[in-house]
Formats: C-alpha cells, structure tokens, sequence
C-alpha cells in the first residue's frame, strides 16, 4: 500500500498513514515553517530520502509556487481542493 505525509497547519487536512512515505502533501503558507522550508530542510538532510512532494495550498503567487517546483515539487493543487483533482494528481505521482 501507498503511503502520503500532508504537512499542513489545518488539523483537518492532516493525516499519518504510515512511517515510510511514497509522497509527500505540503502546504506552503503554515506558521514556524512554512511547506517550502520543509521540503529545502528534509532535502538538506536526507536528499536521496525525500519522497516527491506536491502542494496543496492557498498561496496563488507565481513565484512562490515556481520556487516550489524548482525545488522537485511534483505538483501543484491551489486550495479549495478539487477531490478528483486531488487523486489524479497523487496517482500520476505514485503510479497508482
């Protein structure tokens, strides 16, 4: 079975399936760090471990959302979320 991490301030848009992860769900506009500073940490710290990551978030600058997907973000889903949106997008990225 897949395994997602979302990374979100939203209580209700997070949930923990398991430890080793095929994907990670990132919001970018969270307080402390935001999903940006997350994905650039877990690279810094274990690049051959990062899982690809998109972002699932309010945020609609150009050019935040650019720094993110030069950062190897696979995807980019503006928040309201889209379900259908949603799972075709994780599939395309797990290959399920």
């Amino acid at each position: 079975m897949k395994s997602i991490l979302v990374v979100d301030d939203q209580a209700e848009f997070i949930h923990l399936v398991s430890y080793k992860f095929d994907l990670i769900s990132l919001d970018i506009l969270m307080p402390g760090i935001n999903g940006i500073e997350f994905l650039q940490y877990t690279q810094k710290k274990s690049p051959c471990a990062v899982s690809p990551g998109i972002f699932v978030s309010s945020a609609s600058d150009i050019d935040v959302v650019s720094q993110a997907i030069k950062l190897g973000a696979m995807g980019y889903i503006k928040k309201s979320i889209d379900a259908k949106n949603l799972i075709k997008k994780i599939q395309a990225v797990i290959g399920e």
